[in-house]
């Protein structure tokens, strides 16, 4: 006849604790043991279960902003600098950033970014175009087999990194998007 060990009440804290692989050679828990971290129990009911938008900025009607200083007109402005640059190449950043690029340094850090993109963009085409044209000399196929997937590329790249912007503009962020696609030509 086999005997079990008694068993207590269950632990309340019995969900918590980390029953991850035992380590060779371990021997049995003690019922202190097996919280992941020290002071890794459960959270305070008002810990992480803030609502989205809520906090600081959502009092101040600032569109969940989260920077100080961040109104919805420079959150409009730079998603609409974004979103044209995607239609109009570097056009519209360039009328965001010469007329209200002194109103904020939010505004001016998005609208240089939104540039910069798009400039860097519109370089990229025109070698993509040189490179078409070269290969037109030797065959027109080859120049639309090559320059159109490189530029239908390059765009979804720019649309991609151009979205991320406006994401970031509207929760009141800075983007950082990779110098290899966005050289900083405007500052």
């Amino acid at each position: 006849m086999t005997s079990k060990p008694a068993r207590s009440a269950p632990d309340p804290q019995a969900p918590q604790l980390d029953m991850g692989p035992a380590k060779p050679g371990a021997g049995p828990a003690e019922p202190d043991e097996g919280l992941a971290e020290p002071g890794a129990g459960p959270a305070e009911p008002d810990e992480g279960l803030a609502e989205p938008g809520a906090g600081p900025a959502a009092d101040e009607g600032q569109s969940g902003a989260s920077e100080p200083g961040v109104h919805d007109g420079d959150v409009t402005s730079a998603a609409f600098g974004y979103l044209g640059a995607i239609f109009l190449g570097p056009v519209i950043p360039l009328i965001v950033y010469a007329i209200k690029a002194r109103r904020s340094p939010f505004l001016r850090y998005h609208a240089a970014v939104a540039v910069n993109l798009s400039l860097t963009c519109t370089l990229y085409v025109v070698c993509c175009a040189i490179l078409g044209g070269l290969l037109a000399l030797d065959s027109v196929t080859v120049a639309l087999v090559i320059a159109v997937p490189l530029l239908f590329g390059l765009w979804l790249i720019m649309l991609r990194y151009l979205l991320r912007g406006v994401v970031a503009a509207n929760h009141g962020e800075e983007y950082e998007i990779p110098s290899w696609i966005c050289a900083r030509i405007v500052t």
